[in-house]
This record gives structure tokens, sequence and C-alpha cells, in this order.
């Protein structure tokens, strides 16, 4: 993709919703996750799958065949896959599941297909899945409040889920994770399943972008905050910068020492030029120990210091890569 912008990068990525029950969809906030989709100006449909309520993602890339009509798109899924349950369903499915541990051997792998039902799926095993569940609380408070109004009628009892404790629920959640790997995301509201549908959306279109850059030469010039990465211009600007952060990476290197050391030496280049031009081999393990710092909290300059300018000089000419530069560590 290059230096492709956000909106480009999003746009590679065709976002599916397959198999919404029309139950979900006449719920009055239903229709605010597909308003914050739009947003993405990326293409969805509703279409039927295997498993009902599920978000899947495709990705179109240009095939390396080509016809008289243009270049072959190549169509190829992705391997998230969100799906979406109701909190009724998603207690029943979780109150199954603990009941099946009380008989089973306590090493015995449990049955997740209780929770979600994935055997006889054709490249299941390939998938990643999450679950996405919405109102829970809400579900769970208001059920609470109909069960205490209902005590007279038991043709109206609630079912024995509702009776699941949150350490039962936790519980069953954790066997989720490191069985099944599949997490479960809960939510208040229909807006924040579409923010997280958003985000997700957009880390699956930025994943070959991502990928491009960690298989870069310099990946540690790579921009944004996150990684506190620092952006080179195509004219050098920037390498400055870069060459700072390196002298950074040293133990015990303040931001301010490793500005004095790039201010007298701008690139690394220089500085191995200055170490040519030392006539001997204390002149150059020497040679940082005098530049001045100076510090913002006292005011009062310092210097570089003999250990540092040791360990900067070992690292640009040693051949050894197990040398240990630090004999305090």
């Amino acid at each position: 993709m290059g230096t492709a912008g956000a909106r480009e990068v999003v746009e590679v990525a065709e976002v599916y919703f397959r198999g919404l029950s029309p139950g979900l969809l006449k719920d009055p906030g239903s229709d605010a996750w597909v308003e914050v989709l739009s947003s993405l100006d990326c293409k969805y449909s509703f279409e039927p799958q295997a498993i009902p309520c599920s978000v899947t993602w495709r990705r179109n890339t240009p095939s390396t065949l080509s016809t008289p009509d243009g270049p072959v798109v190549k169509t190829e899924e992705e391997k998230e896959v969100l799906v979406l349950v109701e909190p009724e369903d998603f207690l029943k499915r979780l109150f199954s599941l603990t009941q099946s541990f009380v008989n089973a051997p306590s090493a015995s792998q449990p049955d997740l297909n209780q929770v979600l039902p994935l055997a006889g799926l054709e490249g299941s095993s390939s998938k990643t899945y999450s679950l996405a569940v919405v109102g829970l609380d809400a579900y769970r408070c208001q059920r609470e409040q109909g069960r205490q109004q209902a005590k007279q009628s038991p043709s109206s009892q609630p079912g024995p889920e509702l009776a699941l404790t949150q350490e039962e629920i936790l519980e069953a959640l954790v066997v989720l994770q490191l069985w099944g790997n599949i997490d479960v995301l809960f939510l208040d509201t229909w807006q924040e399943f579409g923010q997280h549908v958003s985000a997700l959306t957009k880390a699956i279109a930025k994943r070959p972008y991502k990928r491009q850059l960690e298989s870069q030469e310099l990946p540690f010039c790579a921009a944004g905050a996150w990684a506190s990465g620092v952006r080179v211009q195509k004219d050098g600007t920037g390498l400055r910068q870069v060459w700072k952060r390196q002298i950074q990476q040293f133990n015990r290197v303040s931001p301010a020492t490793a500005a004095a050391i790039a201010e007298a030496y701008p690139s690394p280049s220089l500085l191995l030029q200055a170490y040519e031009e030392c006539s001997t081999e204390d002149e150059k393990l020497l040679l940082l120990s005098d530049i001045p710092v100076k510090s913002d909290i006292s005011g009062k300059d310092r210097r570089v210091g003999p250990d540092l300018s040791r360990r900067i000089y070992l690292f640009m000419v040693s051949p050894d890569p197990d040398l240990v530069l630090d004999l305090s560590a």
C-alpha cells in the first residue's frame, strides 16, 4: 500500500454483515452501529451464513494475472469473526457450559460448542472468534426486577441462567479464553458496538501497511507517537532526530544528554570520522566525555562523562555482537 492515507487504507477492506436476525434489527437502537460503519466509506452487505449474527471481513487485492478488461481482483476472507450474541442466549449458553464443569474430569477439555457451535464448520480452525454481547447488565437488571414482581406466579419464573454469579461468569470467560482463544466483549449500547466494529475494520484494513513498515530496513523511523517513532522525509529531514533517539537508547541517558551529543556530532558518520582522527585509544574512549549537557532542572551544566563516552565508542566500533557495554548493569 506504500504510504496510503487513512481513507485509502480503509477502502481496501470490504465488510460483510451476515445473518443478522430480524429481531435484532427491530431494536430501536440497532441502526446506530450501521450509521457508525457508514462513516468509514467501506462496503457492507447482509448475507446468511453458517454462524448467525456474525461479522466477517473480506479484502480485495489485485492479482498478478490480468485480462483484456483489466487486472484480476482476488478476494480473500480475513481470519477475524465477530459473533453478536443476545444477552438471554449468551447466559443460557454460559450456563450450559458451567454445568458441564460439574461432572467432567478436572483434566478434560470443556465442550465449547455449547457456547459457540463450530463443529463441522469448514475452516473454523483457522479463524479467530470473538463474541459481542450488547446490553447484558441492563437485561439482567430488567429480568431481576421482573422476577421480584412475579414471585407469586411460578409459571413466569425466569430460567436458572439468571442465577449465575459473577464468579461463575468470570470462570466461564477464562475457560473460553484459555481453551478456545475466544474473547467476549460486553457493550452497553449499539453505538459502542458500531465503534468496536469500526475500530476492527480500520485495524484489519491497515494490517498490510503495518507489515510493510515492519519489513523496511529502518523500522524505527516509522511515524506515529504510538511507536515513539520519527518521520523521516525524502530530503533527509528527521534523520538527526533518529540519531538522537538512538543515543537515548543507551542505559541512563537522558534526552538532554542525547541532544548534547547529537549537537556535537549530528550524524553517526561524523562521529566515526572523529574517532578516526584520534591518535590514541584513550583519546577515542574519552572523546565525548567533556561535552557539556545543560540541565533544565538545576540550571547547571554537567558533562557526558567517561562512562557513557566509553560505551558509545565501543558500540560504534566493536565487531563483537555479544559485547557487554554497561559494566554496572
